[in-house]
């Protein structure tokens, strides 16, 4: 889901990474000292979870976790992910660093967003198998929204490809899902104080 530099309007890139700026400043203000190794973790977590692709037709998915992160780190995923980005396009030129603010809303926003609907009544009376299922179908939905939206509202040559990026990802959606719910229900058995719920 990395975008290259180059690809997007300018207005689109600045207006994206002026929101991303904004909301790194207040992950940085609200980060909290006990906070910072959970977060190296989630930034970890990012940085590997990339690593793993699965060939699906003509294109590759991958896993991203950022239903996990969320609810792990909340603002502080824009701190886990831009440290991972960074490193990303960096060493091994995924995304870029002109887009780096892009990718950054796309990755970050949905784990802040994951967060607050996790702890909402209706979720926490869930079933946990369902519960951490959705937490990672959400995210990676939400990424997927973020990402066809900048795409379609960029450049109208992107609108074919937009859509046919989320259709795409249905099914990576359903794989996070059930990545995640392993994971959580993993989590929650050795360390469940970490969930904060």
């Amino acid at each position: 889901m990395h975008i290259s530099d180059g690809v997007l309007s300018l207005e689109i890139t600045v207006v994206v990474s002026v929101i991303s700026l904004f909301a790194m400043l207040k992950a940085i203000k609200e980060l909290k000292n006990e906070d910072i190794s959970i977060t190296g973790v989630a930034s970890a977590m990012f940085f590997i979870a990339s690593f793993i692709h699965i060939p699906f037709g003509i294109t590759q998915i991958h896993l991203i976790l950022l239903g996990v992160i969320g609810i792990l780190v909340s603002w502080g995923a824009f701190v886990a992910i831009f440290a991972a980005l960074l490193l990303q396009a960096l060493l091994l030129g995924y995304g870029g660093i002109v887009s780096i603010g892009v990718n950054l809303f796309i990755m970050a926003m949905p784990a802040v967003i994951v967060h607050y609907i996790y702890h909402t009544p209706f979720i926490q009376n869930l079933n946990d198998k369902i519960k951490f299922f959705v937490v990672g179908f959400l995210g990676t939905f939400f990424a997927t929204l973020f990402l066809t939206a900048i795409l379609y509202f960029s450049k109208e040559e992107y609108n074919y490809a937009a859509v046919s990026i989320f259709l795409l990802n249905i099914i990576t959606m359903i794989i996070e899902g059930i990545v995640s719910m392993f994971l959580l229900l993993f989590i929650k058995k050795v360390y469940p104080k970490i969930l904060k719920v």
